[in-house]
C-alpha cells in the first residue's frame, strides 16, 4: 500500500478514536489515542494499513483501557468493552485479538509513561521505589534506615523457634528433600533457601514469610495444608499432572474453589486473570489426552468452551479446534469458527478455507482462488501436505509467519483432516 493510502487510513482512524474519545470518555483518552494511533502509524510495517478501521479504533481505545482500567467499575472514567464494540460494531473477540497486538507492539502496559493517564501515573505504586542493590524494592524514605533494620526471614522464624539460624534452614532443607523425594529441583531449593537468608526490613521479612508459608511460620507438617491446594491445580516439577483423571480432579477443584460466580463475572476475558492459566493450561491439556484417546466429542467440547472463557484465543484454542472439526466433518462448526474470528489471516484460517471449500464441494474457480490465496499466506505448506517433504520428529519452538516453521505447527495439526480426505489431497497435488 502507498504511503499516501496509509496517511489516509491514518487520518481517518485518527477522526475516528478522536470522536469516541471525545463523546464518551474525556480529552485525556483523546490525546492518548492520538498519540498511539501516530506512533503505529510510524512503524515500518503499519499494522492499520490490512483490515477494518472500525476494528482498529476499537482495538486502540480497548488497548489504552485496559492499561488505564477504562473497564474498573472502581475508576473513572468508566466503559465496557461492549460499549466500544457496539458503538463501532465490531466483535469483542476481534477486537481483544487486535489489541493485544497494538499492546506487543508499542509494548504498552500498565503504568507506561507514554500512555497511562494522569491518575494511573499519580497512583503507580512503584513511583516512590527503589530497587537495592540486592535487588529487594522498598521506598525512598527507608533507603536511609535499610542496612540499621536488615533481618531475614530465616531468622524470624529461627527466633520464634528458639533455634539457630543455620540449624533451621538445615531442617527446612532435610524436611522440604524428604518431602518431594527424588524430584527435588536442586536449582529451586537453592534459589527458596537464598531468599530466606536474604537481608531486608522487618516488615518485609514477615511479610515474604507470610506469601510463603501463610500464617503458621513454623516449622512444621502442617505447612502441607497450606500448600495442598495450590499444588492441585498448579502443575509443577513436583506435582506431574498424567492422566484424565489427574486432569478432571484439578479442573474440578478450581471450579469448586472459585465457584460459579467467578466464572460467570470473568467469562469473556479469562486469560487476563493470572490465577486462571494454569486452570486454562490443564483444560488444553485435559483435551488434548481425551481426543488421544479417542474421546473426540469430549476434547473438542472442552476447547469451544475456552473459547467461551476466552474468545481473545492468547492460547491458539481456534488453531487446535478448526482442525478437529474438520477432520470430524463439522463443517458448520468450521464455518461458524471462521466467522467469528473473520479478521484472521494466518495460514491455518487460509488452508482451513481452502479444505472447507474442496469438502463442501464448490466451484473450480473458487478453489484455485482459495489455494492461491493459501499459498500466499505460506508457500511451504503444500510440499508437507502433499508428502513432498517429511515433518521433523520435533516440533520447531516458535515461528513467524510464512515461514517453514509456521509450515510444520499447521501440518502437524491438519495432516489428518487434509489426507483423510482423497479428493482434497489430489487437488493439491494437481494444483501444486
Amino acid at each position: 500500500m502507498s504511503d499516501e493510502k496509509t496517511k489516509n487510513k491514518e487520518k481517518q482512524l485518527l477522526e475516528m478514536v478522536e470522536t469516541f474519545a471525545e463523546e464518551y470518555i474525556d480529552d485525556e483518552y483523546k490525546e492518548l489515542s492520538n498519540k498511539l494511533v501516530k506512533k503505529l502509524g510510524r512503524k515500518h510495517d503499519v499494522p492499520f494499513k490490512r483490515g477494518n478501521l472500525e476494528i482498529w479504533a476499537s482495538a486502540v481505545i480497548y488497548a489504552l483501557g485496559q492499561i488505564n482500567f477504562l473497564f474498573d467499575k472502581s475508576f473513572e472514567p468508566y466503559l465496557t468493552p461492549d460499549d466500544i464494540c457496539d458503538y463501532f460494531n465490531t466483535k469483542k473477540s476481534t477486537v481483544s485479538t487486535k489489541a493485544k497486538k497494538i499492546r506487543d507492539t508499542v509494548n504498552l502496559g500498565h503504568y507506561d509513561k507514554e500512555f497511562s493517564t494522569n491518575r494511573m501515573l499519580e497512583n503507580n505504586p512503584l513511583r516512590d521505589m527503589v530497587i537495592t542493590e540486592d535487588g529487594l524494592i522498598i521506598p525512598k524514605s527507608e533507603l536511609m534506615n535499610f542496612e540499621e533494620n536488615n533481618v531475614t526471614p530465616a531468622n524470624l522464624i529461627a527466633e520464634n523457634l528458639e533455634m539457630d539460624e543455620e540449624e533451621y534452614i538445615n531442617e527446612l532443607k532435610n524436611f522440604i528433600v524428604e518431602r518431594n523425594g527424588n524430584e527435588i529441583d536442586n536449582y529451586d531449593l537453592n534459589n527458596f533457601i537464598d531468599i530466606l537468608r536474604t537481608p531486608m526490613p522487618k516488615k518485609y521479612a514477615e511479610e515474604c514469610l507470610k506469601s510463603i508459608f501463610g500464617n503458621k511460620i513454623s516449622l512444621n507438617i502442617d505447612l502441607d495444608e497450606d500448600i495442598d491446594l495450590f499444588d492441585d491445580y498448579v502443575i509443577n516439577g513436583n506435582n506431574p499432572l498424567e492422566t484424565i483423571d489427574d486432569y478432571e480432579e484439578a479442573i474440578d477443584l478450581f471450579r469448586s474453589t472459585k465457584g460459579k460466580e467467578y466464572f460467570k463475572e470473568h467469562k469473556g476475558d479469562f486469560w487476563s486473570l493470572l490465577e486462571t492459566r494454569p486452570f486454562m493450561s490443564h483444560l488444553l491439556k485435559y483435551s488434548m489426552l481425551l481426543w488421544n484417546d479417542g474421546e473426540t466429542e469430549k476434547s473438542v467440547d472442552q476447547l469451544k468452551y475456552m473459547l467461551e472463557l476466552n474468545p481473545g484465543d492468547n492460547q491458539g484454542i481456534r488453531y487446535i479446534l478448526i482442525n478437529r472439526l474438520l477432520e470430524l466433518n463439522r463443517l458448520n462448526e468450521v464455518i461458524k469458527l471462521l466467522e467469528f474470528y473473520d479478521e484472521e489471516d494466518s495460514a491455518t484460517w487460509e488452508f482451513s478455507k481452502l479444505l472447507l471449500s474442496i469438502k463442501t464441494k464448490q466451484e473450480k474457480k473458487l478453489i484455485k482462488t482459495l489455494y492461491h490465496k493459501a499459498v500466499d499466506s505460506n508457500k511451504y505448506v503444500v510440499p508437507y501436505l502433499i508428502n513432498k517433504k517429511k515433518i521433523p520428529k520435533q516440533m520447531p519452538e516458535y515461528y513467524g509467519m510464512g515461514d517453514e516453521n509456521e509450515a510444520i505447527i499447521y501440518v502437524d495439526l491438519a495432516f489428518k483432516p487434509w489426507n483423510n480426505d482423497k479428493t482434497a489431497i489430489e487437488t493439491l497435488k494437481e494444483m501444486y
